[in-house]
């Protein structure tokens, strides 16, 4: 994935105003990350997901209030989880509840740390994915411990609890 394409395909999305992309070193290895300044509010999970459905690849996006940031800034932005990258689920109890999400949420993939609400979730959505959550795995889960979850794999450990 090149940092070009990035900004090509975040400059497309609706919404976006200005966009710029760096190769930073995280974790060992590099990996692309945008700064993106919106005109209205979108979320960087959804932003990321965005990119991911066309390239493959570890991307991370950061919505800024203003441009210019330094390759530095986004580095600290994925150190300090304020970027998150994709991370795909580690075990069966976390691809499942993933699934789940996914299709709640009606979105490609969806990644173990992702956010619940910067995905798009709202009442409706938890309430769907509680119930389908409830019939895979035969446990009941409430309203309170699904947000307090918030992720896949926050989940996933409450599921494990049981």
């Amino acid at each position: 994935m090149t940092p070009s394409r990035v900004t090509e395909l975040l400059q497309s999305y609706p919404g976006v105003d200005r966009v710029e992309v760096a190769v930073v070193r995280h974790d060992g290895r590099d990996v692309v990350v945008a700064a993106v300044q919106p005109t209205e509010y979108l979320s960087g999970t959804v932003l990321r997901n965005h990119v991911r459905q066309q390239v493959d690849g570890r991307v991370g996006v950061l919505v800024v209030d203003s441009l210019p940031v330094t390759p530095d800034d986004l580095a600290a932005a994925l150190v300090d989880g304020r970027c998150t990258l994709f991370e795909d689920p580690r075990d069966d109890v976390e691809r499942r509840v993933a699934a789940i999400w996914a299709e709640q949420l009606d979105v490609r993939a969806v990644g173990a740390t992702d956010d619940f609400l910067e995905l798009g979730g709202d009442s409706l959505s938890a309430l769907g994915i509680i119930s389908a959550v409830e019939a895979e795995f035969d446990h009941p889960v409430d309203v309170y411990e699904f947000m307090t979850a918030s992720s896949v794999r926050g989940l996933a450990e409450v599921l494990r609890q049981r």
